[in-house]
């Protein structure tokens, strides 16, 4: 079982990192919301990222469709000309950006779980979402991103845990917050 606490604390990680990773600028987001159910995405694709930990799996989908409005987007964010986009660099910007998001929230989960690992994104068509269930979810919560001059974007969260989770997540005062170090193997 997940608390509500628990609950509360990943939506607060995920928007966070929707935030920081899929607008320009905190400025030009103008709503961030979680919806009550996403049946089936709008989009026709979904970039698929996971965290794990010895207790918990989180996958995080970015739905997203291949249309010149999202290329636009994109290009903006990883700083390309959307006409000079190739369907490589397109899906490479993507990714990044899920990374990204990924990246911030992993960093966060890092504060409360001493073990936590990050996986590559992988590309699928948007049906495989409808199959989330059989991962046996403990937490499933849509989220949708408007920015200024882009389309709506569409994010699911879906945690599983292998025992029952309870904490309480702050967001952490960024004066405080270190950039990180590198780790090298």
């Amino acid at each position: 079982m997940i608390s509500s606490r628990a609950k509360a604390g990943f939506d607060k990680m995920v928007m966070q990192g929707l935030k920081a990773a899929l607008a320009p600028s905190p400025d030009e987001v103008t709503e961030l919301v979680t919806l009550p159910e996403l049946r089936q995405p709008p989009e026709s694709h979904a970039a698929l990222l996971s965290i794990a930990s010895l207790t918990f799996r989180m996958l995080i989908v970015l739905h997203f469709s291949h249309n010149d409005a999202t290329r636009r987007h994109f290009a903006r964010l990883s700083r390309q000309k959307a006409e000079e986009m190739s369907e490589q660099s397109f899906l490479d910007a993507i990714c990044e950006a899920g990374n990204l998001c990924c990246g911030g929230v992993n960093r966060d989960l890092g504060s409360v779980f001493p073990w936590v690992g990050m996986s590559t994104p992988n590309i699928v068509d948007s049906r495989c979402t409808a199959h989330l269930g059989i991962l046996k979810y403990g937490h499933l919560q849509h989220f949708r991103l408007s920015v200024t001059d882009s389309p709506p974007l569409f994010l699911t969260l879906c945690v599983s845990e292998s025992e029952d989770l309870d904490f309480d997540f702050q967001i952490p005062d960024l004066a405080e917050q270190g950039t990180g170090e590198l780790e090298m193997f």
